[in-house]
């Protein structure tokens, strides 16, 4: 029997994929013109609008298709929920372990842990926005969903921030440390200012320049 995903290695894959084009009917594939054509003729311009054609070269994914793209199992939004073994309420979403699935009529998502206290989840959320990862209360969510049978879940560990100091060339600064997984993360704002270099960004990287 082959080792199950675990929700943490779900999480992980979704993360790495944020940025990704949504096209309803892709499933990590980079879409052509014979793609967009099929599914244009297959769902009608409500679901796959003429502005889609535009990501023609570019890999693309849906709801349900980034789930399957990260375990091997491709199923509908609703073909997720009939294959739950455990569906429950969303206002119980502080029991779910992470990687749990957090589903409405026709969307699905991924349940990515809690920033600050505040849940999020990952999803390819329409054409206009991609795949995210955004607090869950900007989606209308009414269910978490656990799949045993491909899934391995585990309890999330609640990320920590924690104030301590840090030593710098002899002396001692104190600092905001995040905790979580038994990994220490320290805020790239807090480096550059104790090492004086202003703090900037290129996209998702950071860029230090000497003040």
């Amino acid at each position: 029997m082959s080792k199950k995903m675990t929700g943490k290695e779900l999480v992980d894959f979704a993360r790495g994929k944020i940025g990704t084009a949504y096209v309803y009917g892709m499933k990590g594939q980079v879409m052509t013109a014979p793609h967009f054509n099929y599914l244009y003729e297959r769902y009608g311009g409500a679901y796959v609008p003429y502005s889609d054609l535009k990501k023609i070269g570019q890999v693309c994914v849906d709801c349900s298709g980034l789930i399957g793209w990260g375990c091997g199992k491709m199923l509908s939004s609703a073909g997720w929920k009939a294959a739950a073994d455990e569906v429950h309420p969303i206002m119980t979403l502080p029991q779910a372990p992470l990687g749990a699935l957090v589903w409405k009529d026709g969307h699905i998502g991924i349940y990515s842990g809690r920033k600050k206290g505040v849940p999020h989840y990952i999803a390819a959320e329409n054409s206009r926005l991609g795949v995210r990862e955004f607090p869950i209360t900007e989606n209308e969510f009414t269910h978490w969903l656990l799949v045993h049978n491909v899934f391995a879940y585990e309890e999330e560990e609640e990320e920590m921030v924690v104030q301590e100091k840090i030593q710098v060339d002899g002396r001692e600064h104190p600092v905001s440390l995040i905790r979580k997984e038994g990994v220490t993360y320290i805020k790239s704002r807090e480096i550059a200012g104790l090492l004086g270099y202003a703090i900037s960004s290129e996209g998702r990287m950071p860029v230090f320049t000497k003040k």
